[in-house]
């Protein structure tokens, strides 16, 4: 009997000190990999090859240096498992990884976005965070590398969930950012002319400006998104401003989308000037509408030059004061002429609690009786299925895509599009789905 129990505190002090070996090898990979990128250094890429650089200096001068994604991928255990595979060189669906380089893997597709963002950037997280950057220039610009599943319905982002800790990495699954490069407003500028005048077709570029609470990586994931469902033929670009990417920033929010206004005036001063894109469109979504509007209104005032480059623009959900854009916005868009899209909805629920917040009515709520907005078109889209806050409508659903799609490569207003009916129909107010 005494042997037998000897016997099995034997095989027990042993499979014991098995799972303890094996917990020491997974803190030495851990830590391997957290030390693959050290604090205050990027790695530079220079065709196929990347060398150790320092920090990448003011975004006037900076050369190219990778971003980590701070998405779910990355994040926790997942972010853990999926550095792991990134220093064994794979990404876990059939790709080698290469800081965003890399051949899409089977059942997944990249898109290349290009950014400008007066976000902080945060060297120990490789990433912009939600801090203003203070600093003059102010802007920073770049380029990011988004997969998209291709067996993926027009209007889904789906992202891996924070449990998804073996399949995080899943491209045919999930969205994900696969790297990303800082450039300097020279090499940014060069590159998407390049790019432009590249295009088959035409000269174009959409600029999607995002909404409160959202990420540098979400404003991404989700410009590739559009990239892809639109189909436009238009270079994708987005400008990321300094949302503090939660739930309870919204005052926050507020104070930032007043502060980069006239960084946002000048990026896009500089776009139209120096792209070559004869014709860019303007999407800015919720609280994006605010610095938008009033940086495009001050900017085609004073450069009347540039109002013939902006080919259409669109409000999606604005969370703007109402009686502040009927008053002092829509008036001075309909002085320019500007071809203008409002969309809003009666089922947004963001936007109501955005009222329940600040007690005053939003232009991206609709409630009855709807006025129609003298120089714009007013879209209703209460009627399209929406997920729960209701508040993406403009960019998860199939309807609206190609409400958006169809205006921006015809040319076409509403009465013309599809799928609207006018409200009322003998002499219409505003639009709406059916």
């Amino acid at each position: 009997m005494a042997q037998a129990q000897s016997n099995r505190m034997q095989h027990s002090d042993a499979g014991l000190s098995c799972l303890l070996r094996l917990l020491c090898l997974f803190c030495l990979l851990a830590w391997l990999t957290a030390c693959t990128v050290q604090d205050g250094v990027a790695y530079r890429l220079d065709g196929d090859s990347a060398e150790l650089a320092s920090e990448a200096p003011p975004a006037e001068v900076a050369q190219p240096s990778t971003i980590r994604p701070s998405g779910s991928a990355w994040s926790g255990m997942g972010g853990l498992l999926s550095n792991l595979g990134n220093l064994v060189g794979s990404t876990g669906s059939g790709g080698t990884l290469t800081s965003g380089n890399e051949t899409a893997p089977v059942g997944a597709m990249h898109v290349t976005v290009y950014y400008a963002t007066d976000r902080q950037y945060q060297p120990r997280s490789h990433n912009y965070g939600g801090q203003p950057n203070r600093a003059a220039p102010y802007l920073s610009y770049g380029s990011v590398v988004v997969s998209i599943p291709e067996k993926r319905a027009p209007g889904e982002l789906p992202l891996p969930p924070w449990y998804a800790i073996l399949s995080s990495n899943n491209a045919q699954k999930y969205v994900l950012i696969k790297g990303a490069t800082r450039l300097s407003r020279t090499d940014f500028l060069a590159t998407v002319k390049a790019r432009i005048q590249a295009a088959p077709e035409r000269q174009a570029a959409f600029i999607y400006i995002h909404g409160y609470s959202n990420s540098f990586d979400d404003a991404a994931r989700r410009t590739a998104q559009m990239a892809v469902d639109l189909d436009i033929g238009a270079l994708p670009v987005f400008y990321s401003w300094p949302s503090k990417g939660t739930l309870a920033g919204y005052e926050y929010d507020q104070n930032s989308a007043e502060w980069t206004q006239a960084h946002l005036q000048a990026f896009l001063a500089d776009f139209a000037e120096h792209s070559s894109a004869t014709d860019i469109y303007l999407i800015a979504h919720s609280m994006g509408n605010r610095p938008m509007t009033v940086a495009l209104a001050n900017l085609l005032e004073k450069r009347p030059d540039l109002l013939p480059l902006f080919k259409q623009v669109v409000l999606a959900a604005p969370d703007i004061n109402a009686d502040v854009f009927r008053d002092q916005i829509a008036p001075r868009f309909a002085s320019l002429k500007l071809p203008t899209t409002l969309y809003a909805s009666a089922n947004d629920k963001a936007i109501r609690a955005s009222y329940t917040f600040a007690d005053w009515d939003r232009i991206g709520d609709i409630r009855g009786p709807v006025v129609g907005i003298p120089g714009m078109e007013l879209v209703d889209a209460s009627t399209v299925i929406m997920n729960f806050m209701g508040h993406d409508y403009f960019a998860s659903n199939r309807l609206l895509l190609t409400d958006i799609a169809t205006m921006i490569k015809t040319g076409q207003r509403a009465r013309n599009r599809g799928g609207l009916k006018g409200i009322p129909s003998q002499a219409p107010q505003y639009w709406a789905f059916p």
